[in-house]
């Protein structure tokens, strides 16, 4: 009779604990649960068909992932680059989105999930029913452990349909890293500094990126010393560039080719060390800068690798761009394109902005 009552109280123990788990954690029928960048764990609806992608390189990753479809729109500036419509012509019906986009915008389009860089956004606008993620080009505690969170989010929304994919481009990135790396650890080279211009807006010389991201991360593996972390805006003075005065300077985004012209003409950034000694570089784009953390990413490590270490590295960015444009976007590139891509030029041969 011990026995019996004994094992009645366990099974009612076990019953009220799995009451009380669940009660703690309920099953929600439908939703996935994400935990975006910023440590939020979110439930979002499965299946998700028209997504907003406002984080930049979100869009870039979609498509390249085969989720092109459910694509709604993109980042407003990401469609001001020509080839991200000559690449992936459906961009063209794309909507532009803004950081400041607001909650009716969302709403009205009738989307199912947003990525957008800012917490404070994707929280506030989870408080308006809508199903929101952060996803950013940084890391607070650095990026080193987050270059592949979203490609993972991904994988966890549209485990069918990406997961294959998603593995190849997580594996195309890290052979980049590991074959950059060998090479840099079997030599002594010399620590350089580097400065990044940010030329996806029309904002000058003086606008760049603070750290604790994807440029940082990959400029860490060069054996780089990025300068930039040690200024307290993304909008440093020329003044403030100056007294670090970099031995490299890097440029990227749509506006390079003008910021290019411009460095070596203005007071004070013309007199930099960088520029006086010819060490001023430009980062190709193709759907996106390639410099963010998109389909191209193992491009921007072969080819800065290339341009900063050029005694120890020759790798083949021609071939290896039109591969990667081939299997990510099924774009193939003729020569004359590419040459032009590479030079931060149009299809035309035309500055892209």
């Amino acid at each position: 009779m011990k026995k019996i009552i004994m094992s009645v109280l366990i099974l009612l123990n076990c019953f009220l604990i799995t009451t009380f788990v669940l009660g703690c954690n309920p099953l929600r029928e439908g939703k996935i649960l994400i935990t975006d960048m910023a440590g939020d764990e979110v439930y979002i609806d499965e299946n998700p068909k028209k997504v907003a992608a406002v984080s930049p390189s979100t869009g870039d990753l979609m498509i390249a992932f085969g989720m092109g479809e459910y694509l709604d729109g993109t980042y407003y500036s990401v469609l001001d680059n020509s080839w991200a419509k000559e690449i992936y012509p459906t961009s063209i019906e794309l909507f532009g989105y803004d950081y400041d986009t607001s909650v009716e915008t969302f709403i009205v389009r009738d989307v199912d999930l947003i990525f957008i860089p800012e917490p404070t956004t994707a929280r506030n606008l989870r408080k308006h029913g809508l199903n929101a993620l952060c996803i950013r080009q940084f890391a607070e505690t650095g990026y080193d452990e987050y270059v592949f969170t979203f490609s993972n989010i991904v994988k966890q929304i549209w485990p069918v349909e990406t997961s294959e994919i998603v593995d190849y481009w997580q594996n195309d990135f890290l052979t980049a890293v590991r074959e950059v790396k060998k090479v840099l650890d079997d030599h002594e080279v010399d620590i350089r500094t580097l400065y990044y211009i940010c030329g996806d807006k029309d904002r000058g010389l003086g606008y760049t990126d603070l750290g604790k991201s994807m440029l940082e991360y990959v400029f860490d593996i060069l054996k780089i010393d990025f300068i930039c972390d040690r200024f307290e805006t993304n909008r440093p003075s020329v003044e403030a560039v100056a007294k670090e005065d970099p031995d490299l300077v890097v440029i990227g985004g749509i506006y390079q080719r003008s910021l290019f012209e411009r460095i070596h003409k203005e007071n004070v950034w013309k007199d930099l060390r960088a520029v006086n000694e010819n060490n001023v570089y430009t980062i190709p784009l193709s759907f996106v800068s390639w410099e963010q953390t998109s389909a191209e990413s193992s491009l921007f490590i072969y080819d800065i690798a290339n341009k900063l270490y050029p005694n120890l590295f020759d790798f083949d960015i021609g071939e290896l761009t039109k591969q990667t444009l081939n299997k990510y976007f099924n774009y193939k590139i003729n020569d004359q394109n590419l040459n032009y891509m590479l030079q931060g030029l149009d299809k035309n041969g035309q500055w892209l902005i």
